[in-house]
């Protein structure tokens, strides 16, 4: 497989029997379509934990590749799915910023359209879904496959180009539900159309061309839910106090002996007053006895 140095488009050349035929089908043109840049995530973005398209591609060049004159059919490749009418992706992967409504959410596989005994074969493979921001998306696609050039040398070389912006989408009607936990974009056939990029790739239809409308789902989880701590729970009800009698330091005395220490020094004042009392009586008669013998 090679990268395509120019472009080569050949939607306005004037052809005759098989290469108008060939030329009806515009397999592929590819050039060096601008590739755009992968989006870097913000410091506030969430990480994508389910994601899914489902997008029919162009109803119009389905039923021409099925049709009696190209006689082809095709495939899904990698992971991609197909379920009438529309093409599906799961398991995307990536970021999204509710406070922006930007993102990147990258899918594995891809579509193979051929027809023609084989001289139409192109493949679209790994769509990346960029949000550009409010109400706006686009899809980028890898776009490989034979030139009409190649082909009616009867060449099989390849052409490619990667993440081509390839559609735009219109989302001013998807639905953002976000929550602490996260955040969900949903968008149910939102229209699409093909930009200046996508025709330098795919020169069958013109720039601003409708395209299928694309169903889009992607839920994604932020950072401050991933770091959430345990919910406190119910406010403990405040402990009684004890009462005093119980509150007082391990060392107090009860109050018991407080009363008995008090009871015993004021039995001991009185024990002492009585004593007291008669040594004084007993000095008394002592000095009136010594008189009376004089």
């Amino acid at each position: 497989m090679r990268t395509s140095p120019r472009p080569r488009v050949f939607g306005r050349l004037a052809l005759t029997g098989l290469s108008a035929l060939l030329l009806a089908a515009a397999a592929v043109a590819v050039g060096p379509a601008a590739v755009s840049e992968a989006a870097t995530p913000t410091d506030d973005a969430c990480e994508v934990s389910a994601a899914e398209v489902s997008w029919g591609f162009k109803e119009s060049f389905r039923s021409y590749i099925s049709g009696t004159i190209a006689g082809g059919t095709w495939e899904v490749t990698g992971g991609a799915g197909y379920q009438t009418p529309n093409f599906t992706w799961t398991g995307g992967t990536g970021w999204y910023d509710p406070d922006t409504q930007t993102g990147s959410v990258a899918f594995p596989g891809g579509i193979r359209f051929t027809g023609h005994g084989g001289l139409l074969d192109t493949t679209f493979r790994d769509p990346t879904l960029e949000f550009t921001g409010p109400g706006a998306a686009r899809v980028h696609l890898d776009v490989s496959g034979v030139s009409m050039e190649e082909a009616l040398a009867g060449g099989t070389a390849a052409d490619s180009v990667s993440q081509v912006p390839f559609i735009d989408v219109d989302l001013t009607t998807a639905t953002i539900d976000a929550s602490r936990d996260g955040v969900t974009i949903a968008a149910a056939a939102a229209p699409t159309a093909i930009t200046p990029e996508g025709f330098a790739a795919f020169a069958n239809y013109e720039a601003g061309s409708a395209f299928d409308p694309i169903t889009i789902t992607v839920t994604a989880v932020c950072a401050s839910a991933q770091t959430q701590t345990p919910s406190p729970g119910p406010p403990t009800a405040p402990v009684d106090a004890a009462p005093a009698a119980d509150s007082r330091p391990a060392d107090a005395s009860p109050g018991w002996i407080s009363w008995a220490v008090a009871a015993f020094v004021a039995a001991g004042a009185a024990v002492g007053g009585v004593l007291l009392a008669r040594r004084r009586g007993t000095g008394r008669n002592a000095r009136t006895g010594s008189g009376g013998a004089a």
